[in-house]
C-alpha cells in the first residue's frame, strides 16, 4: 500500500512477484489501486488491475477507486477504470456519488466522462444536494451548463421516440 501511494513502481512490481496481496485493504478499507489512484500514479494502478485487483471495492466510507480518481482530477485513471466497468453510479456512505464529487471539484472533463457513460447527475446525496447544486455552490459554472444541455438532448431524444 505504501509504495503504491508513493509512486514507487519498481517496488510494487517485486513486491507483486513475490505474492504481496493486492487486494489487502488498511484499517480504513483503502486498497493498494486507492492509495495509487489517490496519488495519481498510472502506471501502478494499471499494473494492479491487470493483475486483477479489485477496482470497485469501496473504503469504510464506500469511496471507490473511480470516486477517488474523479475528486482528485486523475483523468487517465477514471477513464481507465472506466473502460474496465467501473461501476460510476456507485454512493458512498453519505450518498456522493463519482459524477457529484467531479462536480463539487470542478472536474469539467471528468464530469463529461461520467455522463458519457450514463452516470446520474440528477441522485441527491443524504443532505439532499444535488451535483449540480455542489458544483454551483462551488462556482464551477460550466459544469450545471454541460448537465443542462446533456438534459435537454435526453429530453429531445425521448420526445422524438
Amino acid at each position: 500500500m505504501i509504495a503504491c501511494g508513493k509512486g514507487h513502481t519498481e517496488i510494487v512490481r517485486m513486491l507483486l512477484d513475490i505474492g504481496a496481496d493486492y487486494n489487502k485493504c488498511d484499517n480504513d478499507g483503502c486498497s493498494p489501486v486507492m492509495w495509487a489512484c489517490s496519488e495519481g500514479h498510472t502506471e501502478i494502478v494499471r499494473m494492479l488491475l491487470d493483475i486483477g485487483a479489485d477496482y470497485n471495492k469501496c473504503d469504510n466510507d464506500g469511496w471507490s477507486s473511480v470516486q477517488i480518481a474523479c475528486s482528485k482530477g486523475q483523468s487517465e485513471i477514471e477513464r481507465m477504470l472506466l473502460d474496465r466497468g467501473a461501476d460510476y453510479n456507485k454512493f458512498n456512505n453519505d450518498g456522493w456519488s463519482p459524477v457529484k464529487s467531479a462536480c463539487s471539484e470542478g472536474h469539467t472533463e471528468k464530469v463529461r466522462m461520467l455522463l458519457d457513460k450514463g452516470a446520474d447527475y440528477n441522485k441527491c446525496d443524504n443532505d439532499d444536494w444535488s451535483p449540480v447544486m455542489n458544483a454551483s455552490e462551488m462556482g464551477h459554472s460550466d459544469i450545471p451548463s454541460l448537465i443542462n444541455e446533456r438534459s435537454r438532448k435526453v429530453t429531445v431524444i425521448s420526445e422524438d421516440i
